[in-house]
C-alpha cells in the first residue's frame, strides 16, 4: 500500500462523513416538521370533538332564509370560516350581528338568499356538519 491508496481511503472516508452529516441534518429537520404537523392535527381533532353548535330556529320568507345558531361548546368560532350548502351547493351568506367571533353561549343569525323547500348544511371551521330541512 502506497501513498495513493492511503489518500484514496481518506477521500472515501471524508466523503462518507460529509454525506452522513448532511443526511442526519435533513432527517432531523424533517422529523421536527412531522412532529409539529402531528401535534397540530391532534389539536384540531380535539377542537372538532369539543365543538357544539346548535341550530335553534329556521325562518323562511319568499326569497330569504334565516338560521339562528348557538355556540353551546367551549370553543370560540369564526363564522367567516364556515360554509353553508344549499341543496348541496355552496352559497354566499351573511352573519347578523356582523361579528368576527362567536363566543360560547352566544348566538348568530345566518341569512341566505334562497327559496324553500331546501336542505341546508352548515359546515363549521373544524369540519363538523349541521343539517336542517326546510319544508
Amino acid at each position: 500500500m502506497g501513498f495513493s491508496s492511503t489518500v484514496g481511503v481518506i477521500i472515501i472516508l471524508s466523503t462518507l462523513l460529509v454525506c452522513t452529516i448532511y443526511l442526519y441534518s435533513s432527517l432531523d429537520l424533517n422529523l421536527g416538521k412531522i412532529s409539529k404537523a402531528y401535534s397540530d392535527h391532534i389539536e384540531l381533532e380535539n377542537k372538532k370533538l369539543r365543538e357544539k353548535l346548535v341550530i335553534i330556529s329556521v325562518a323562511s320568507s319568499s326569497d330569504n332564509i334565516n338560521i339562528t345558531i348557538k355556540n353551546d361548546g367551549p370553543i370560540v368560532h369564526e363564522p367567516s370560516k364556515w360554509t353553508v350548502l344549499y341543496n348541496g351547493v355552496p352559497i354566499n351568506f351573511s352573519v347578523h350581528p356582523n361579528v368576527k367571533y362567536v363566543f360560547p353561549l352566544n348566538s348568530v343569525n345566518i341569512s341566505i338568499n334562497a327559496t324553500t323547500p331546501a336542505r341546508l348544511c352548515i359546515v363549521s371551521e373544524y369540519g363538523n356538519k349541521y343539517y336542517c330541512d326546510i319544508p
